[in-house]
């Protein structure tokens, strides 16, 4: 993780001295040079590295709740947001240790291009509002949507009562409920 704010450090360095030199340079010799194409064509070449070596820049520093091109596990917490998505990737969402009070917890769980495994708690309320197009989301009670929409509830959830509200979705992907 180091290495990357060196490699990000150097590029721009050297960015910035190059484009400096160049205006200095540009005013004395009468050499045209395409910079704005070299420019562009770095700035790609150093994001194509950066994925490389860091992975794509796409995801939240503050709020770690999306996988992207990798593999690992997301668990609960308050302060992570609502959405959790698994793109191009496996991962899991583990939600087991979400505390129902007097209001309803509200999130929603997206897979696209991947395979998810949503974590849940059988003992707490729970509903989820599965959904699904090109793809596959599957209860622990052996429903499964391919097309379409269902809902899955735990043997605590009590219509009109505060549960853990989840809306799992996914598209070109399959997305497996555990508890």
């Amino acid at each position: 993780m180091k290495m990357v704010g060196i490699i990000d450090g150097v590029f721009w360095g050297i960015a910035l001295i190059a484009l400096g030199a160049w205006f200095l340079v540009r005013q004395y010799v009468p050499v045209h040079i395409p910079v704005f194409r070299i420019i562009v064509a770095l700035f790609f070449v150093y994001l194509g590295v950066r994925v490389l070596v860091h992975g794509p820049v796409i995801r939240d520093r503050d709020h770690n709740n999306t996988v992207v091109f990798s593999d690992s596990t997301i668990p609960y917490s308050p302060d992570n947001g609502r959405d959790y998505n698994v793109i191009f990737s496996n991962g899991t969402i583990d939600l087991s240790g979400v505390q129902v009070t007097s209001t309803s917890v509200r999130t929603e769980v997206n897979v696209v291009f991947g395979a998810g495994t949503l974590r849940i708690n059988r003992a707490a309320p729970v509903r989820v509002r599965m959904s699904s197009a090109f793809g596959t989301v599957e209860a622990p009670s052996g429903r499964s949507v391919a097309f379409g929409d269902a809902v899955y509830t735990t043997d605590s959830y009590r219509e009109g009562a505060p549960a853990l509200e989840i809306r799992a979705t996914s598209v070109f992907g399959r997305l497996a409920i555990q508890n």
